[in-house]
């Protein structure tokens, strides 16, 4: 003998309303586990970087890794019509800056800054790299730096969260979302081609004491050896001391050292 079951209309409704929300929780899932390829992380600077000068084009190339890219892409949109006017020397005009009327100027600003310093604090002298900061040179540092990946990377996945889940971005929305997204902490590097130091234009000082440095150049230490330490507000001091057109210090990323010359 055969027994049928007769199941109450209500239990089946909850049954088949279980059905599909564990039918959509598996394609929710599947989407969600499905992580953005490295090739459409590509084809997302060649997208974004539709329409801009190409020399940032080419110097796009030149990076390694899609996400310093990326980063570096978000920089060059930031700059918009000031690019072209910040981008990096040649080598042969570096070579040749130092020589001009404004080169041979802005070193003896320089040694006002320094003769001032020094008339400041005695016991302490100020030191300067005067070497300007070749394209190639930043490109160097960019694809190197930990602390330019470490950013990089947290650009990349605002961005995977952002367009992992839907058809491929447009030009407008990937450039919209790279002016958008802010980080936490900003880069230590400018992005290759425009670095102040790529047009001879930007020095760093430091502070040494009977031949050591004791306030330098490492980020990390700004705050204790420069800020804390009354360094920046006498390097400060020195250059408004001068008289002489620099303008700084260089605030983000944070660089009490950096000063840009600026001449009339």
């Amino acid at each position: 003998m055969i027994r049928v079951l007769r199941w109450p209309m209500h239990r089946i409704c909850v049954l088949g309303a279980l059905t599909t929300l564990l039918l959509v929780s598996g394609i929710l899932r599947a989407q969600d586990s499905g992580p953005v390829t490295a090739a459409a992380r590509g084809q997302w600077v060649a997208t974004a970087s539709a329409g801009l000068d190409p020399q940032a084009v080419a110097t796009l190339g030149r990076i390694r890794g899609v996400n310093r890219q990326l980063l570096a892409l978000r920089a060059y949109l930031r700059a918009g019509a000031s690019l072209a006017g910040r981008w990096s020397w040649s080598q042969q005009t570096l070579e040749r800056y130092p020589q001009t009327a404004e080169g041979r100027a802005a070193a003896a600003d320089i040694d006002a800054v320094l003769s001032a310093f020094a008339k400041a604090n005695p016991g302490y002298e100020l030191q300067v790299n005067r070497q300007p900061r070749s394209l190639e040179r930043q490109l160097e540092h960019w694809n190197e730096n930990e602390g330019v990946a470490v950013v990089a990377a947290s650009l990349v996945a605002a961005l995977d969260r952002q367009f992992a889940r839907q058809p491929p971005p447009s030009a407008r929305q990937l450039q919209e979302a790279l002016l958008r997204w802010t980080p936490d902490k900003a880069a230590p590097l400018a992005a290759p081609g425009l670095s102040a130091h790529g047009q001879g234009r930007a020095f760093d000082f430091a502070v040494a004491r009977n031949g050591r440095t004791i306030a330098g150049l490492n980020a990390a230490r700004a705050r204790s050896e420069w800020d804390r330490a009354g360094w920046t507000r006498r390097l400060h001091a020195a250059v408004a001391a001068s008289g002489k057109p620099f303008v700084g210090p260089l605030q983000s990323p944070y660089e009490p050292w950096h000063y840009a010359y600026t001449p009339p």
